[in-house]
């Protein structure tokens, strides 16, 4: 077990030392508030998916978007994380507005089938979201 000892002067001038303990053993907790949290740290290598798998045949019920919520808690500090998804990921944005620009008058599900015609997958809401830019 790895431990590490920290060492301060307490308010009555006396040096006072604990031990830190640095690993644990999840199983130990099991049935507590904080068990499905405990997963999700030692198990940063799989998908959300398989940690909720693993929870409900455990008999932890929470759901993927609670997953997902805590998840960033645990990732490898370097991870950078951006609110919502990446802006122009593929590249095609601007043809994408220009396209929607030269037909204003068709529908959002037929703009989405049209840039798709032309090698830009958008989905509808997308098309909804940035028909005015």
């Amino acid at each position: 077990m790895a431990t590490e000892t920290i060492i301060w002067t307490d308010g009555h001038g006396k040096e006072v030392s604990r031990e830190i303990n640095l690993t644990l053993n999840v199983e130990d907790f099991r049935g507590t508030p904080g068990y499905a949290q405990l997963v999700i740290a030692a198990n940063r290598h799989l998908s959300i998916p398989t940690v909720e798998r693993w929870l409900e045949l455990v008999g932890v019920e929470v759901s993927r978007n609670w997953l997902y919520r805590r998840r960033w808690m645990f990732q490898d500090p370097k991870t950078v994380n951006k609110p919502g998804s990446k802006s122009d990921e593929d590249g095609k944005y601007a043809r994408a507005v220009a396209i929607i620009r030269e037909n204003r008058k068709m529908s959002v599900g037929r703009l989405s089938w049209l840039l798709r015609q032309h090698g830009i997958t958008r989905c509808r809401e997308w098309v909804r979201q940035h028909r005015c830019d």
